[in-house]
């Protein structure tokens, strides 16, 4: 082995050593980077040559810079991240509404139901007596006013839900055209042989980041780039191109929207909203919001108008059959529901009457001896407590509102029993993506300076081939 051949042996070490604290610095300086992933410096011997008859090495060279990765944590971090931006969006509006609904024993609907009949109670004992009409007079209203309250808050949710889909929309397109932008970086870097590490731990950390708004799956390709797609298949980005999501006004709902993908390189904009929101389909922040907005509320909502129609129609035709104290008849004492639906509502139930003459306390004209009759005052009080065909089944209509309680009641457990399981399967992954692919200072110090070592020891080696050629170079003097 010439003299050369040990000062290129000294480079190899040196330059290669060089590399390994450039990476070592770039794990320490990134060791709270969201994302990122350490790199570690994979060396490997040179070419071997013959030297007389004797195969000796030519020094050291660096085989890649690998970086810490696992594809499978990488899909479970982002089917975890999917189930709680579902999870956390459905616990936050569950949550409102069930602040809406309260016991018997508390002010609210509940409680306002149960005053109205024992205020037609109250009467059977006086039916003539004023305190007691204005009583159920005041007691109906609050109890229609109530009904639009829960209605109105219920809307309102719904309303919210619906304009925060305008916020995850643009977080989508925002997310979708960084991954194809990263996606055309990776490929230019890589197809000349190089490995773009910290492009692709920006790409991925955009991966989790998108799982969360929605439902998504994704392929790499062997250019490097990331196929991203919806859950149920329709594309989202390919390659450098990225699909962009719109929101446009829902014909059949004035006021909500419908969300449309044109796909990557496309022009054409068509409706997905079945396919984020869908029954079984609803993943992410995007489908959560639409499971509360067409889904959760409407159905409490459903609910509430059936309670309050079968209430007036009930409450209408005993009071229509009964006589005020002025003889008057065939009065509702609800507005008369047209349909169920939106009758909680505004414009929907309300005290039809005013005057308390008209309360129809009795069930004969005051003329012919209604006078201090109380059986219809007493028929509707009963009303509280008669079984009635509704769509639950028979029951009360405390029942049913129990039960509107009820499920109120178990959206909120389940979101909050998804939400917390997800943030602990959430912890234990990053846990675990934490001692495979992130940083550990100690380790990088322990590096630095077992290179720094390495690097000193080819620098020495420069040396002594130095004054080898310096004495060589003397001899020949």
């Amino acid at each position: 082995m010439s003299i050369l051949s040990l000062l290129d042996i000294a480079k190899s070490g040196i330059t290669a050593q060089r590399l390994a604290l450039e990476v070592t610095s770039e794990n320490i300086t990134n060791v709270n980077t969201p994302g990122y992933s350490k790199q570690t410096t994979v060396f490997t011997t040179a070419t071997v040559s013959q030297e007389r008859g004797f195969p000796l090495g030519n020094g050291v060279r660096v085989a890649e810079i690998q970086r810490a990765y696992d594809d499978f944590l990488q899909m479970q971090l982002k089917s975890e991240n999917t189930t709680k931006g579902w999870s956390d969006t459905v616990l936050a509006s569950m949550t409102r509404a069930e602040q809406l609904f309260n016991e018997f024993t508390t002010d609210g609907l509940g409680k306002s139901l149960q005053d109205f009949f024992s205020a037609w109670q109250d009467l059977t004992a006086n039916p003539q007596g004023q305190p007691e009409r204005q009583a159920i007079l005041a007691r109906g209203q609050q109890l229609a006013d109530q009904f639009k309250r829960v209605n109105s808050y219920l809307n309102d949710i719904r309303t919210e839900a619906n304009q925060s889909l305008e916020g995850v929309t643009a977080d989508v397109n925002d997310k979708l055209r960084k991954i194809a932008s990263l996606n055309e970086q990776i490929k230019q870097i890589e197809v000349q042989g190089a490995r773009a590490n910290e492009l692709r731990d920006q790409r991925d950390l955009a991966v989790r980041q998108l799982a969360e708004k929605v439902g998504i799956t994704y392929m790499e390709q062997t250019d490097g780039t990331l196929n991203v797609s919806l859950s149920l298949g329709q594309p989202l980005v390919l390659g450098k191109d990225a699909a962009v999501l719109s929101l446009q006004p829902d014909a059949a709902n004035s006021g909500f929207y419908r969300i449309y993908s044109t796909a990557p390189g496309g022009k054409t904009a068509v409706d997905i909203s079945s396919i984020v929101g869908g029954p079984g389909n609803g993943q992410g922040e995007m489908g959560g919001t639409l499971q509360v907005r067409d889904s959760l509320v409407n159905g409490f909502l459903a609910d509430l108008d059936e309670l309050a129609y079968t209430l007036a129609t009930e409450v209408n035709a005993v009071h229509s059959s009964g006589f005020g104290l002025t003889g008057s008849t065939g009065l509702d004492f609800f507005s008369t529901p047209a349909t169920m639906a939106g009758y909680s509502g505004l414009g929907g139930i309300s005290v039809a009457i005013s005057n308390s003459n008209d309360i129809a306390a009795a069930n004969a004209d005051p003329s012919v001896g209604g006078t201090g009759n109380n059986t219809n005052a007493k028929d509707i009080a009963s009303l509280f407590d008669k079984i009635l065909p509704l769509s639950g089944g028979n029951m009360t209509l405390g029942g049913f509102y129990n039960s509107l309680v009820g499920k109120v009641g178990v959206s909120v457990q389940n979101a909050e029993r998804s939400a917390t399981l997800s943030e602990g399967v959430l912890k234990q992954l990053d846990n675990l993506r934490e001692s495979q692919s992130g940083v550990s200072l100690d380790e990088e110090l322990a590096n630095l300076i077992k290179y720094q070592k390495a690097f000193e020891g080819a620098a020495k080696l420069i040396n002594t081939g130095t004054e080898m050629m310096d004495v060589i170079l003397g001899l020949v003097r």
